[in-house]
């Protein structure tokens, strides 16, 4: 991956928008990837972005406490945009704050807006790249023969209930977004799409690697790895497991590429009202028997 230390001056326009997808990964307490989707993210010149939080989450908070994210802007013409920046502040006022909240989407919102704006540094960032629905489409198709060999590859799935039929049906329908994260050698959090990854089990997702197979041949194997699935009418969900090789060629791949297997075994919901674990299940309150 080539990747550069600014923005060009005309990819700034592309990251405006409040359509756009903007996502932000980070690294939890434990080390682990972690993926925020926050389409009101945007580059403020070509060295710096900021990102405005209007509702609690892990992601932001992640961000804050341990300064490298990661971060993928997927514009509204399907050309993307991939890197990695410090977090720096955060402001509650301000002509960055002026600025999210005057936009179409938070404006005139009755309900909420734009509470604060946090403050990213540009590390590194990726020319603009267009997605491509050949590879897409190809590795959809060959993940039904050749994912199933590497499944039985591995044996069985470690949690074959991580994944229940909704989240399987959102990860698995191709048309829907699905990008995967790992934590860099370097502390940074990556991001890249796997729009062709497809569940293999209640508890198993294959990466066909026709997307990026040359960057999931770099993840060693045994790593955590994040995915976050969507679909265009902003249902989401976030798994991360294991990330198992499944060979450098699988599949006919070019030399240098490679797919995998993520073994699920932690589920999120990341939308709201409430953003919370679904797998494993978080225990709630014991039930009331004696008054």
């Amino acid at each position: 991956m080539v990747t550069k230390d600014c923005f060009d001056e005309g990819d700034l326009r592309h990251f405006e928008p409040d359509g756009k997808v903007g996502l932000l990964a980070t690294v939890d307490p434990d080390g682990l990837p972690h993926v925020t989707l926050i389409t009101a993210m945007q580059a403020t010149d070509t060295r710096r972005l900021i990102f405005g939080q209007f509702c609690e989450g892990r992601g932001k908070r992640y961000a804050e406490e341990r300064r490298r994210v990661g971060f993928l802007f997927l514009s509204l013409d399907k050309r993307y945009w991939r890197g990695t920046a410090d977090w720096t502040g955060k402001a509650r006022s301000g002509p960055e704050h002026e600025l999210m909240n005057k936009k179409p989407m938070w404006r005139y919102n009755s309900y909420f807006g734009i509470h604060t704006v946090h403050y990213l540094d540009l590390v590194s960032t990726t020319a603009a790249a267009s997605v491509d629905m050949g590879a897409v489409v190809a590795g959809a198709a060959k993940a039904a023969l050749a994912g199933r060999r590497a499944s039985l590859a591995l044996g069985l799935e470690p949690h074959p209930g991580a994944m229940n039929p909704w989240t399987r049906g959102l990860i698995s329908r191709l048309g829907n977004l699905k990008f995967v994260s790992w934590i860099g050698d370097d502390g940074y959090p990556r991001i890249a799409p796997q729009l062709a990854a497809t569940c293999l089990g209640g508890g198993r997702v294959y990466l066909p690697g026709a997307e990026h197979g040359d960057e999931l041949a770099e993840i060693r194997d045994g790593a955590s790895v994040a995915l976050f699935a969507m679909a265009l009418s902003m249902e989401d969900v976030l798994v991360r497991g294991r990330f198992r090789r499944t060979g450098g060629r699988p599949g006919g791949l070019p030399a240098g590429r490679a797919s995998g297997c993520l073994d699920v075994d932690w589920v999120y919901n990341s939308m709201p009202p409430v953003a919370e674990r679904i797998y494993p299940p978080v225990r709630l309150a014991e039930k009331v028997t004696a008054f």
